[in-house]
């Protein structure tokens, strides 16, 4: 068990690099294509996203709003069978390399087509909202 643990949580690291890479080139495209079809995220103080689309358009929304840089550092992963938890920390950085927000997120990945694919991602900042 451990090795699958082990080797889960390398593909959902390298997952997760794919999609820091594509924030950081603008690419809100190819981060909704790290996600299944039917994928959605739950931010703060919105309703649920679903679908690819959805998930393009907000993600390039942040991007328009200024974030430049989105840093993930995964904490935990969590498989079972063809699903695997990963609980982590964020941090979101603008202009100049100006801290933006950070907090935790919890993503529930599946297994498609033998690539670790986001299915349900939840955040929230860890910044004082005062």
């Amino acid at each position: 068990m451990e090795t699958v643990t082990t080797d889960i949580s390398t593909n959902i690291r390298s997952a997760n690099e794919k999609f820091m890479r594509a924030f950081s080139n603008g690419n809100a495209a190819g981060i909704a294509n790290l996600y299944t079809d039917e994928g959605m995220l739950l931010p703060t103080g919105m309703e649920m996203i679903k679908g690819k689309q959805g998930i393009q358009e907000f993600w390039q929304g942040a991007m328009d709003m200024g974030i430049k840089n989105v840093r993930l550092e995964t904490l935990e992963v969590q498989p079972c069978e063809n699903t695997a938890i990963e609980m982590g920390n964020y941090t979101l950085r603008g202009e100049g390399d100006s801290l933006i927000d950070r907090g935790k997120y919890m993503v529930i990945w599946q297994k498609k087509h033998h690539n670790w694919k986001l299915d349900k991602d939840i955040w929230n900042s860890s910044v004082s909202a005062t």
